[in-house]
């Protein structure tokens, strides 16, 4: 279960099940308690945008703070929607954030180390969290539809099986806040490719169709192993909620992003 905590302004979800390993330190951000303005309003993380830098790293300030992380030593790669995962080690402590941008394609970061905070974002794309409670093994990717068509959920369970002898029995998943079905309206073309991929059960008919995107990773990651009990989906639309969270599609693309955080204590 996503359970969303409060403390003064600020407002971030954590997540029930991986809390309860003590295991990490994790959050997903929502769009309160930072100190940005207008369309950024509040707690934006959204790098390279014409928002106030100093004002992006607060908000990431505020929020490592209160999840006991050093915002210095996150770890960033720059989300181009491709299948590209990374294996980062401490050596890789700020990039993007306090050192230069050295990932230019990767949606998928792993690590088997403590002390290596890991971030992706998304304002509407699906964030999914992965955590192998027996190797201590963490992962985050950033699944939009052409990530989940990718299949990137997949190959970052089967890396963490080939690289790091993980067992899906073994691996909590989680599917974090993100754009459902109610309002991923897409083009024939688009629907065409996901029925062709998962199936007729991911589409749903209205005016045009509709994709289950969190459907379909479901469905990923049944397929490669992973047992329903370890699959959390938060439910949550970034759309229908989109006072409490950033949402590209609602916006018509005038945001900020939100972030999906975990490292391994």
């Amino acid at each position: 279960m996503f359970r969303l905590k409060t403390h003064g302004d600020l407002q971030y979800y954590t997540i029930d099940e991986v809390e309860k390993t003590g295991l990490v330190k994790h959050c997903f951000t929502t769009r309160n308690g930072g100190v940005s303005e207008n369309e950024y309003r509040s707690l934006n993380l959204r790098m390279n945008c014409d928002d106030k830098k100093e004002n992006i790293l607060k908000n990431y300030k505020i929020i490592c703070d209160e999840i006991d992380v050093n915002f210095e030593d996150l770890v960033f790669s720059k989300q181009v929607h491709s299948d590209t995962i990374y294996v980062a080690e401490r050596a890789d402590c700020g990039n993007g954030i306090t050192k230069p941008q050295k990932l230019d394609d990767a949606d998928a970061l792993i690590t088997c180390q403590s002390g290596v905070p890991l971030a992706v974002f998304g304002a509407d794309c699906v964030p999914l969290y992965f955590l192998d409670t027996e190797n201590r093994v963490i992962a985050l990717a950033h699944s939009g539809w052409k990530g989940t068509v990718l299949r990137i959920g997949e190959k970052v369970v089967r890396k963490m099986m080939n690289e790091f002898s993980s067992k899906p029995q073994n691996i909590l998943t989680a599917i974090g806040p993100s754009i459902k079905v109610c309002h991923f309206e897409v083009g024939d073309e688009v629907a065409e490719i996901f029925l062709h991929e998962f199936g007729e059960t991911v589409l749903e008919k209205h005016e045009k169709y509709h994709v289950d995107m969190q459907k379909a990773i479901e469905m990923q990651l049944l397929g490669c192993g992973i047992p329903k009990e370890n699959i959390v989906n938060s439910g949550i639309c970034t759309y229908c909620s989109s006072d409490l969270l950033f949402s590209h599609r609602k916006t018509n693309g005038r945001r900020g992003v939100m972030a999906a955080i975990m490292e391994l204590k």
